[in-house]
């Protein structure tokens, strides 16, 4: 049958009759005025027009995703261009003076100062540009790594270079000072050569004494004598147990003996002799507490000022390997009682220094330091007291002993029990020309 109304679609392929293009068509034309259906050739045509348009469409987007991609890719590669140049480019040096500096200040390098503890103290200083360039300077030196502390004397507006060369120079290390056992506050004569011992308060002035820039703006031995005689020894640092009985004492200016513990200190260039004298004594009181004396002296019942008077006593009177023994001579005099004659507590009081003294000097009684004229300890130690004169004091060697002598020139004593015997050993000194 001939479908001249167009009503009946045909399958391009098989001839068969669309069924839903007849439905469709029915529903849109219920009345029955019927539209012709699109031939195969308009069909195609739709169709190929329709993909042609998809085609432009996904060119567009490939077109427009390209040029995404290049401006992400420029940007990309711009980026890259730019890091690469920041990396590549060096950075500035730290800034840093040239030459050695002119003005002279004084710099304290503190125990357990880092390299950038130095730098910051430098720097602070004026002595460097930066602590940067000091830094860079002396990392990898081992003599800076090393440095001890202290006080040194160096330019303002040096160099790095010339900053830690003169931190390494010896002549640059001031305030320092080195106090040996057995030695006094005051100067001592040496009776025999008749050579002057400079005491701890002339070493003291001496090493606070640092010019700067050609002026020498420092105090004198007497200003400290001053301070050593009347300033509050709470205040001064003075070890605790050693207050009320220092305080008691009627001789202002021995009241600090023995006090100051031997060692090397650094004192503070360009200060007060207050504050000079402070630094001193706090240090040694620091030393004191690190000892074990309160405990001994109560176990001996004794005051712990007391077993520093024996203990200076011991430093003046033996030589290291006999000082057990000396001390043991003590305390067994101590214990009887028995006068101590001792002659170095008579060259204390006269600031002489001499193995024997004469019968005068001995039995002086107007020098309350002879042990010969008055019974007992002296009234303070008589010089400062070395860790194995301490120690000796502390825990005496045991043994009889009430005698001892120096009997060669070396400095070694014969320890005697009985009178006689002790007169026999000062035969053998004299042979050996010990009191020549």
């Amino acid at each position: 049958m001939k479908d001249n109304l167009g009503l009946f679609g045909h399958d391009d392929n098989t001839g068969e009759m669309d069924v839903n293009a007849l439905r469709e068509a029915l529903k849109q034309n219920p009345g029955g005025t019927a539209r012709p259906a699109p031939s195969v050739r308009e069909q195609r045509g739709s169709e190929r027009q329709a993909t042609r348009q998809a085609a432009q469409v996904r060119r567009k987007r490939r077109r427009r995703s390209s040029m995404i991609a290049i401006v992400v890719l420029l940007l990309i590669s711009g980026g890259a261009v730019y890091l690469i140049s920041g990396w590549s480019k060096k950075p500035d040096p730290p800034a840093d003076f040239t030459g050695a500096g002119t003005t002279e200040t004084i710099v304290k390098i503190r125990n357990a100062d880092g390299l950038g503890d130095i730098a910051t103290t430098l720097l602070q200083a004026k002595v460097v540009a930066s602590s940067q360039a000091f830094v860079q300077t002396a990392t990898g030196n081992a003599d800076i790594a090393a440095i001890r502390p202290g006080y040194y004397k160096v330019n303002e507006g040096a160099s790095a270079q010339s900053a830690v060369d003169m931190l390494l120079d010896p002549g640059r290390r001031v305030g320092t000072v080195a106090l040996i056992p057995g030695n006094t506050l005051g100067d001592t004569t040496i009776v025999k050569t008749r050579e002057v011992l400079p005491g701890y308060v002339s070493q003291i002035t001496k090493a606070a004494c640092v010019p700067l820039n050609g002026v020498a703006d420092c105090f004198t031995t007497d200003q400290l004598w001053q301070v050593v005689r009347t300033a509050d020894v709470t205040e001064l640092g003075l070890v605790s147990w050693a207050v009320d009985r220092v305080n008691k004492l009627s001789d202002p200016a021995r009241r600090l003996e023995g006090m100051i513990t031997p060692g090397s200190y650094d004192v503070p260039p360009g200060n007060d002799p207050v504050a000079v004298l402070k630094s001193v004594i706090s240090a040694s009181s620091v030393y004191w507490s690190t000892t074990n004396i309160t405990t001994k002296a109560t176990e001996q019942r004794r005051d712990p000022y007391d077993v520093a008077i024996i203990a200076s006593l011991v430093e003046r009177e033996s030589i290291t390997p006999d000082m057990p023994r000396v001390a043991r001579v003590i305390d067994n005099r101590l214990a009887i009682p028995m006068k101590l004659q001792l002659d170095s507590t008579v060259n204390y009081w006269r600031a002489e220094s001499q193995i024997a003294t004469n019968d005068a000097d001995r039995s002086d009684p107007a020098n309350p330091y002879s042990t010969y004229a008055h019974d007992g300890l002296p009234p303070t130690p008589i010089g400062a007291i070395g860790q194995d004169a301490l120690s000796a004091a502390l825990s005496p060697a045991e043994g009889p002993w009430l005698y001892f002598v120096k009997i060669d020139l070396d400095g070694n004593s014969c320890f005697t029990v009985t009178n006689e015997d002790h007169l026999r050993c000062v035969a053998q000194a004299q042979a050996n020309g010990v009191f020549g």
